[in-house]
C-alpha cells in the first residue's frame, strides 16, 4: 500500500471527514475532542517514506506579550513525551503537536498509522486546558504543567 492511500484509509476507518488537498498530498480535517476542536493535517512524504501528523487547537488566542509563557509551557509539556512535539513558529504563532513516522512502502498501513495520529490528537487535547490557560495569562507554566501531569509510580 502507497503512504497517501494508508494515510486516506486511517481517515476513512476513524470516520472523520477529511479531504485530500487538490495536487498536494496532504489530508486535512477538523475533530472534535474534549477540550475544543482540532485542525488536522496529515503531511505525506511518500519519496522519504515519511507521514507526519500535525495537530492544532482551533480558536487558540497567542498574544506576543505570552509567547514566552507559552514557550516555557510547551518546553515543559515535551519533557517526557513519549511520542511527539509540540512546536511553536514565532514569526507566525503556528502552534502544533507533531507527530510522525518513517515507513517503508511494503510496511505502511492504516493501523500502523493509527497510533501516530491518535498520539498527537491526545496530547494536544490533554494539554489544551493548560495552554489556554498561560496563554490568557490565567496560569504560569509551571502551574498549569503541574495540574496536567500526574506523578509516575516509582
Amino acid at each position: 500500500m502507497k503512504h497517501l492511500e494508508a494515510a486516506e484509509a486511517l481517515f476513512r476507518h476513524l470516520g472523520w471527514n477529511a479531504k485530500t488537498l487538490q495536487d498536494y498530498p496532504v489530508i486535512t480535517c477538523a475533530v472534535a475532542v474534549p477540550n475544543g476542536t482540532l485542525d488536522v493535517f496529515c503531511h505525506v512524504h511518500a519519496e522519504l517514506e515519511r507521514i507526519l501528523f500535525y495537530v492544532r487547537p482551533q480558536g487558540l488566542e497567542l498574544p506576543a506579550a505570552r509567547l514566552p509563557a507559552v514557550a516555557e509551557f510547551l518546553t515543559r509539556a515535551n519533557y517526557g513525551l513519549p511520542l511527539g512535539n509540540f512546536e511553536l513558529d514565532w514569526e507566525d504563532l503556528e502552534l502544533n503537536c507533531k507527530s510522525s513516522v518513517q515507513v517503508p512502502e511494503s510496511c505502511v498501513n492504516a493501523g500502523l498509522l493509527q497510533g501516530y495520529l491518535l498520539s498527537a490528537v491526545e496530547t494536544c487535547n490533554h494539554y489544551l486546558p493548560g495552554l489556554r490557560a498561560v496563554a490568557e495569562g490565567k496560569q504560569s507554566a509551571a502551574a498549569a504543567i503541574k495540574a496536567l501531569e500526574v506523578p509516575t509510580a516509582h
